[in-house]
């Protein structure tokens, strides 16, 4: 299943957001203005669908919204989703827990239509007064069904007997996101009976199971990095002795993860690497196992971070090669990064007297403008538009002439 376009809003300082996205979508702004709040956002909206405490996370202050224009909104989220022949249209929203209330699911619906339909057929039908359901084929959206306020309709119909789009239920239900945390480790997104996997250690189960992925990663390493001559990987057995380090204090197995760099004498492991090299060996990693285990979205703040400006056209090359069924976001405040993206593939986010995290799209019939002013301006395009927005109040409104 693939989600095409994303809506969300009453989170933090997020109003209303919409995105549509490519394989790789940008969302580019000055610091400290909504981008990590955007992607927290998408993964809280996301979680809900599957969670198991829905009352606590309508209960959690630390999501809802805290700007003073949209303090009493309610969280709302949607999904525009493609699926075999199928599009689909899935949403919810719910209430925050409130001084004298708790949360409370308000609304949701499903909506679906094949490549034969012209308009959408609603399966799912919610608000404050009835919950139906549509229960076979040759019905409509009439059946009730008894629901609690913290729980979805799309949760409960799992366990309908007979339910002729149950296989669009489970993917509903199965849609899953990462966002990247950069700490060189992978915890259990993709093993749930550990909690912290060092990235040797994945690596190397990799090579075990998937050489193909592991040697695109390898290989894409080795391409972005034309210094490291080899790459080596090593499964090593304790024989029951237990290890000094406390860290590693009873384990069977070490991981080691070595590059041989054509400039050293010698080789060096892997937390000895450069803290450039080490975040590519995690996202790469990361995207490779996302694809493995079907993960629809990753979110990764700020990759140019600790990576040298010319290797990032390379950079994004290579997420292009792993961006097979899993779509990225990228949140950035780089010119270098933004010059080698797409302009119709970025969204900007304009600062206003609000203080709200707005993210518009650069209109597709405002690209070659943007383009020529840019090139008149002795400037390539991703520079030119963090001038502006790094610019005066006119800069800013002159922004929006690009945008949706």
């Amino acid at each position: 299943m693939q989600i095409e376009s994303i809506t969300v809003g009453g989170f933090k300082n997020i109003e209303n957001f919409t995105i549509k996205l490519a394989d790789i979508t940008s969302l580019l702004s000055v610091n400290s203005y909504g981008k990590s709040n955007t992607l927290s956002a998408i993964l809280f909206g996301i979680n809900f669908i599957s969670s198991h405490s829905k009352a606590e996370m309508m209960e959690n202050t630390t999501n809802m919204p805290l700007n003073k224009k949209i303090l009493l909104n309610d969280f709302f989220f949607e999904l525009e989703l493609s699926y075999e022949n199928y599009k689909i249209i899935y949403g919810y929203s719910f209430s925050w827990k409130k001084e004298n209330s708790k949360g409370k699911i308000n609304t949701e619906y499903l909506k679906v239509k094949n490549d034969e339909s012209k308009k959408y057929t609603q399966y799912i039908s919610r608000n404050n007064t009835e919950s139906l359901y549509k229960p076979t084929k040759s019905a409509i959206c009439n059946k009730s069904i008894s629901i609690e306020n913290n729980e979805l309709i799309t949760n409960k119909l799992l366990a309908y007997d007979g339910i002729y789009y149950l296989e669009i239920l489970k993917k509903i239900n199965g849609i899953r996101m990462i966002v990247d945390k950069l700490d060189y480790s992978i915890d259990d997104y993709f093993r749930k009976d550990v909690t912290y996997i060092n990235l040797p250690e994945v690596l190397c189960e990799l090579k075990s199971i998937l050489p193909n992925k592991y040697e695109l990663i390898i290989n894409t390493i080795k391409d972005i990095f034309p210094f490291i001559q080899d790459i080596e990987i090593k499964e090593i057995y304790t024989n029951g002795e237990k290890a000094k380090d406390k860290f590693l204090h009873g384990m069977d197995k070490l991981y080691f993860l070595t590059i041989y760099d054509k400039n050293l004498a010698s080789p060096i492991d892997f937390f000895n690497m450069s803290d450039g090299v080490q975040k590519l060996f995690l996202i790469f990693t990361t995207l490779a196992l996302a694809d493995m285990h079907n993960y629809n979205l990753i979110g990764i703040e700020e990759p140019e971070n600790s990576l040298n400006p010319r290797i990032l056209q390379r950079y994004l090359m290579a997420l292009r090669s792993f961006a097979k069924r899993t779509k990225i976001i990228i949140t950035s405040h780089s010119p270098h990064l933004i010059n080698y993206f797409e302009p119709k593939n970025i969204y900007l986010g304009l600062t206003n007297e609000n203080g709200l995290a707005i993210f518009s799209k650069i209109k597709d019939d405002s690209i070659k403008k943007l383009t020529n002013d840019a090139t008149d301006m002795d400037l390539q395009v991703g520079d030119y538009l963090f001038d502006l927005m790094s610019g005066t109040k006119e800069d800013i409104e002159s922004l929006t002439q690009y945008v949706e």
